[in-house]
C-alpha cells in the first residue's frame, strides 16, 4: 500500500509540475497556479482511498451533504471546472478506476441573466465530457443516488468556490480493469455451467381430520 501511495503521489507530482509550467506560460497571475496546485494536494490523498462503487461529487458552496458515516467533505480554492478537471486528470494517472459522470439536466436551460457566467461554465464542462461516460438528468435522480450511495459506500464532496444553479457534478467510480458487461458475462457463464437447483419441496404435512363419534 505504502509503494503504491508513494508512486501515485509522485505521479501527480509530476503531473502537476507540467501543468504548473503550462499554466505559467499562459497566465501572467499566479492566483489561478496557487489555486490548482492546493486543489491537487488536497484531493489527492482522498482520491487515492476510493474505487469502484464509490462517489465523488464536485460540488457548489451550498450543496446538501446527506447523512452518514461514509461521507467525506473537502473543501478547496479553485472553481468547479478546475477542480473537475483536476479530478479527472488524478484518476487517469492512478487508473485503477473509471469515472461515471453524472450532470443535472436542469443545467441545460438556466439562462445566462439568471447565473450569470452559467454559458461559459456549460461550454467549458462540455469539453471535459468529450469521450466520457457522462449522463444527463434531472437533479433529483443524482439526488438519490448519493443518498442511497452513502448508506453503503463511501463519497467523497468537494466544496469548491463556483456559485452557479445546478453546477454540481456527481461521479459514480466504476473499475479501470473489470466493468459491469465483464462482470455479466462472467455470472452469465456461472449460470449456464452451474444451473440454479430447484429448492427441495417439503413433505406433505399429515392432515389431521376430525374424530367422529357415534352415540
Amino acid at each position: 500500500m505504502n509503494t503504491r501511495k508513494n508512486s501515485f503521489v509522485h505521479k501527480a507530482a509530476t503531473a502537476l509540475s507540467v501543468a504548473a509550467l503550462l499554466v505559467s506560460c499562459q497566465s501572467t497571475g499566479v492566483t489561478r497556479l496557487d489555486d490548482s496546485r492546493l486543489t491537487r494536494e488536497r484531493i489527492a490523498p482522498h482520491l487515492l482511498e476510493l474505487g469502484a462503487r464509490n462517489w465523488i461529487v464536485v460540488a457548489d458552496p451550498a450543496f446538501p451533504l446527506p447523512a452518514g458515516a461514509t461521507v467525506q467533505c473537502v473543501t478547496v480554492p479553485a472553481d468547479s471546472i478546475e477542480t473537475f478537471r483536476q479530478v479527472l486528470d488524478l484518476l487517469e494517472i492512478e487508473g485503477a478506476v473509471v469515472p461515471r459522470i453524472w450532470t443535472s439536466h436542469e443545467l441545460t436551460v438556466v439562462p445566462e441573466n439568471r447565473a450569470p457566467g452559467i454559458r461559459k461554465h456549460r461550454k467549458e464542462l462540455e469539453k471535459l465530457l468529450i469521450g466520457r461516460f457522462h449522463y444527463e438528468v434531472n437533479s433529483r435522480v443524482i439526488d438519490m443516488q448519493l443518498s442511497q450511495a452513502a448508506k453503503e459506500f463511501r463519497v467523497l464532496y468537494i466544496r469548491t468556490s463556483t456559485r452557479l444553479p445546478y453546477s454540481s457534478i456527481a461521479i459514480e467510480l466504476d473499475s479501470g480493469y473489470w466493468n459491469s458487461d465483464a462482470e455479466t458475462e462472467v455470472q452469465e457463464r456461472l449460470r449456464k455451467l452451474f444451473p440454479p437447483q430447484p429448492e427441495p419441496t417439503s413433505p406433505t404435512a399429515p392432515v389431521d381430520l376430525p374424530t367422529t363419534f357415534t352415540a
